[in-house]
C-alpha cells in the first residue's frame, strides 16, 4: 500500500478518470502558472486594434519554462476571437513554406468552394463542353512574395486578423527572419490586423538580436519567462488537483511546491506522479506520502528529459567547470543550517575564483568556458564573480555522475 494510509481513508478512484496534469513538453496544462497577465494583455491587444504594443511579443526562457505552452495559449486566444493563426518554423525554407503552402491553405479554407466554369461541352446533337475548377489557390500561385501573400489573406478576412507564431527563434535563419519581420512590419504600417509572437532561448535570442535586420524584433514587447513564484506553483498544483476531485492535503501541497523549485515542467511532472500515486493507493486526496513517492521519479524525469540532453556532447573543459562548480556549491551547502529551504538550495552560487582554484588554473583561464556555458544557457551570472546553474537539480545530477 502506497503511503501507509488507513483503510478508512481509502476511496476507489473514479473509473477512467484522467490525470489532469500534463507532463509533456509543449502540451498546454489545465491551469497555466504565472502567465495570466500576459495572456490577458495579448487578448486585449487584439481588440484594441493596430498599434497595440502587445501585438508583437518576443518571449525568452530556459528549457522547460513553458515557451511553447505560452505560444499555444496565445494561439488559442487568437482563434477564440476569429483570428487566422499561421505557424512559421525556423528552417531554411521558412518563408517559402508560408508563401507556397501555409498562407494559400489558410485562404482557401475561409473562402467558398471553387467555382466551376463552363469551357466546353459534348452532348449528342449539341456539341461538346468541359468544366474547369478555378480556386483561389491556383490564382495565388503567381504571387511571389510573402508581403503580397499576407495582403491576400488579410483581404480575404473581415473583422479579424492574422497571428504568426515562431518557436525556437534562436534557430531561425537570419535572412529568413529578416524577410518575415519585414513583411509583418509592412502590414502593420498599413494598419492591417496582424500580430507576431515568437519565443526562444535567452542567450540565443540576445545574440540573434545583435545582427542587422532584427531591428523590428528589438522593438517587440520583451517577456523573460523565469521560474514561477512559489505562490503560483502552489496555486497551480492546488487548482488542478482539486478540480479533478483529488485534492492535495496541506502538507502534501507544501512538499510538492518545494520539489518543483518554480520550474513549470516540474509542476506538471510532480503533480502528475503524485496524483497517480494517490490513485493507485485508492485515496481520495493526495497526501504527503504520495508526494514523497513521486519526488525521486520526478527528478529522474528531469534528468532524462532536460539534464542529459543539455549536457550531451559538452566539451571536457566546460564539463570540468560544471563539476567543480557543483562540488563547491555542495561543500558550501553542507555548512548551511538545516532550516534552509529547498528553494534556497536552488539558488546557491559559486565563486569563479573558487572554481579556478579547484581546477588549478588562473581565474582568467576560465573566461572562455564560462562564456560558452552562459551561451548554452546552462549557467548564469549571479552577482560579481559568481555563477549559478540555470536548471533545477543540475548540481545534484552532475555530482551523482561523478560519484
Amino acid at each position: 500500500m502506497l503511503g501507509g494510509m488507513s483503510e478508512s481513508s481509502r476511496q476507489p478512484a473514479a473509473p477512467g478518470q484522467r490525470n489532469p496534469f500534463r507532463p509533456s513538453f509543449g502540451t498546454s496544462p489545465y491551469y497555466l502558472a504565472g502567465r495570466a497577465e500576459l495572456l490577458q494583455d495579448f487578448e486585449l491587444s487584439l481588440a484594441e486594434g493596430p498599434g497595440s504594443p502587445h501585438r508583437t511579443i518576443l518571449a525568452s526562457g530556459l528549457r522547460g519554462v513553458g515557451k511553447t505552452v505560452l505560444l499555444n495559449e496565445i494561439e488559442d486566444k487568437a482563434r477564440a476571437q476569429g483570428w487566422i493563426v499561421l505557424r512559421a518554423y525556423p528552417n531554411s525554407d521558412m518563408v517559402s513554406e508560408l508563401v507556397e503552402t501555409t498562407i494559400p491553405s489558410a485562404i482557401t479554407s475561409i473562402e467558398q468552394p471553387p467555382e466551376r466554369k463552363l469551357s466546353g461541352a459534348s452532348i449528342t446533337g449539341v456539341g461538346s463542353f468541359r468544366t474547369e475548377a478555378h480556386s483561389r489557390a491556383e490564382e495565388l500561385r503567381s504571387v511571389p512574395t510573402l508581403i503580397t501573400r499576407l495582403r491576400e489573406l488579410s483581404d480575404a478576412i473581415t473583422g479579424t486578423g492574422i497571428l504568426i507564431t515562431l518557436d525556437e527563434l534562436q534557430s531561425a535563419d537570419l535572412d529568413q527572419l529578416h524577410r518575415l519581420a519585414t513583411a509583418v512590419q509592412d502590414l502593420m504600417r498599413d494598419e492591417r490586423d496582424i500580430a507576431f509572437v515568437c519565443a526562444g532561448l535567452p542567450h540565443g535570442v540576445d545574440t540573434l538580436l545583435q545582427h542587422e535586420g532584427t531591428t523590428f524584433l528589438r522593438r517587440a514587447f520583451r517577456v523573460d519567462l523565469h521560474s514561477v513564484p512559489t505562490e503560483e506553483v502552489s496555486k497551480t498544483l492546488a487548482i488542478t488537483a482539486a478540480d479533478s476531485g483529488r485534492p492535495f492535503t496541506d502538507d502534501a501541497l507544501g512538499r510538492a511546491t518545494d520539489i518543483c523549485r518554480g520550474y513549470p515542467y516540474l509542476i506538471q511532472v510532480v503533480g502528475a506522479l503524485s496524483w497517480a500515486a494517490a490513485g493507485i493507493d485508492g485515496s481520495g486526496a493526495i497526501e504527503a506520502a504520495h508526494v514523497e513517492t513521486a519526488s525521486q521519479r520526478a527528478v529522474d524525469r528531469m534528468t532524462s528529459h532536460v539534464h542529459r540532453p543539455a549536457l550531451s556532447r559538452l566539451p571536457e573543459g566546460e564539463m570540468n567547470f560544471l563539476r567543480a562548480m557543483a562540488a563547491i556549491i555542495a561543500d558550501e551547502g553542507a555548512s548551511e543550517p538545516e532550516s534552509a529551504t529547498t528553494t534556497e538550495a536552488a539558488i546557491r552560487t559559486a565563486k569563479t575564483g573558487d572554481i579556478a582554484a579547484r581546477l588549478g588554473v588562473e581565474p582568467r583561464g576560465l573566461s572562455t568556458w564560462r562564456s560558452r556555458l552562459i551561451t548554452r544557457d546552462l549557467i548564469e551570472p549571479a552577482g560579481f564573480g559568481r555563477v549559478r546553474f540555470t536548471l533545477p537539480y543540475m548540481e545534484e545530477y552532475i555530482r551523482q555522475q561523478d560519484g
